[in-house]
């Protein structure tokens, strides 16, 4: 008998945590400008990081996708 509601870690977290990392990546990405007293290195790692943090939530989506696929059969 399945539970009412189910949360599955690998499905559910992964995609919760997908989203939070997407928003993290936005939030920074959208905060970087280049104003007086940013240096350089501060700017690129600023973009770096938000570039990171898509990408990591990209392979959050992707894993959560594949496990659901995984546990229709």
């Amino acid at each position: 008998m399945a539970k009412p509601f189910d949360f599955d870690i690998y499905v559910h977290g992964f995609c919760i945590l997908g989203a939070i990392f997407f928003f993290a990546g936005a939030f920074i990405a959208g905060n970087v400008e280049w104003v007086e007293g940013t240096t350089q290195s501060s700017f690129w790692l600023a973009a770096l990081l938000a570039f990171v943090m898509f990408v990591l939530a990209g392979f959050l989506w992707v894993s959560a996708a594949v496990n659901a696929r995984q546990e229709e059969r």
